[in-house]
């Protein structure tokens, strides 16, 4: 559990970038023009967090660099996380804890499984059931949950029992009552994707359904006010009245990124289209990321960079790039 996968893609606001790559089964970290920072040395690795370190695995164990690249915590856990709001989860001989960022153990060791701190709690397994933590360790929802998703800033968080979901809030109380197939997080927008029947649509914070479901598959709004939704096997953007802004016509997308720009695949091939729909970057490359505004490009099994036009900036010669977010 090095990081968790990205629903909408990854930024993170380091000013100083410093991004995960691969050479010859090593990973180090390059910068925005392909040079080394950091050389290839680790088994795997992480973005850096937002104080300062990084994740790596040396010898089968993990640990944490800073930005020389020297050891900050040496590397000794099973598993572990990115750090957030100063806490990492990190496994030991079976069992999950938290960790500061001198590797000191905050919340001992204790859990099946943990994952990281929002808003101030986290989630952890213990028995088989889902319950909630704070920062000291201590419940503040008991577990008794089959499965959790992390609270939202409206203090919401879709919680599963008995094969259906639901929301509860920071108490464990049932706001909306378990009742449909799945359900994501609360966006900033006030809208959570939910399925019922085998389709997709958006509820508010009080369960009442703002756009019906009627798609195979939704993603939440993201800042741009734009939701990823499905429908017909094709992907494409809607607004909060559930009216589609870009028609479902990619096989696979990404959110859009700080920049602007959304990497699309059109009929096999990746490229990148701008918040009108309009193809930027020709769908040609085998594969497409963005990070720190930052375009990533596969072609021939390698990663390069190219600029918002399409030019090559670095030519593909990484075995893979950014590995928490693809």
């Amino acid at each position: 559990m090095l990081a968790a996968i990205i629903l909408v893609g990854c930024t993170t606001q380091n000013v100083n970038i410093f991004i995960p790559a691969r050479l010859d089964r090593k990973w180090g970290y390059i910068d925005k023009t392909g040079k080394w920072v950091i050389n290839p040395q680790f088994e795997d690795a992480s973005i850096f967090s937002e104080n300062g370190l990084a994740l790596v695995e040396l010898n089968n164990k993990y640990g944490y660099i800073d930005k020389t690249g020297k050891w900050v915590i040496n590397p000794q856990f099973d598993l572990a996380d990115d750090f957030t709001n100063g806490l990492a989860s990190a496994e030991l001989n079976g069992k999950w804890g938290y960790i500061d960022k001198t590797g000191n153990w905050i919340i001992k060791p204790q859990f099946d499984d943990a994952y990281v701190f929002e808003n101030g709690l986290a989630c952890v397994e213990l028995n088989g059931k889902c319950g909630f933590i704070d920062e000291t360790g201590n419940w503040v929802i008991k577990p008794q949950f089959d499965d959790v998703r992390y609270f939202a800033e409206n203090g919401l968080a879709s919680a599963e029992l008995n094969d259906k979901w639901g929301f509860i809030d920071i108490t464990g109380n049932w706001v909306i009552k378990p009742q449909f197939d799945d359900a994501l997080i609360f966006s900033e927008k006030g809208l959570a994707p939910v399925k019922l029947n085998g389709k997709w649509g958006f509820i508010d914070k009080a369960g009442n359904w703002v756009i019906k479901p009627q798609f195979d598959d939704a993603l939440i709004f993201s800042e741009n006010a734009l939701a990823l939704v499905r429908l017909n096997g094709k992907w494409g953007f809607i607004d909060e009245t559930g009216n589609w802004v870009i028609k479902p016509q990619f096989d696979n997308p990404f959110n859009f990124s700080e920049n602007g720009l959304a990497p699309v695949k059109l009929n096999g091939k990746w490229g990148c289209i701008d918040e009108t729909g309009t193809l930027v970057i020709k769908a040609q490359y085998d594969y497409v990321r963005i990070f720190e505004n930052t375009i990533f490009f596969k072609q021939d099994d390698k990663w390069g960079i190219i600029d918002e036009k399409g030019s090559i900036v670095v030519k593909p010669k990484f075995d893979l790039v950014l590995p928490r977010c693809l």
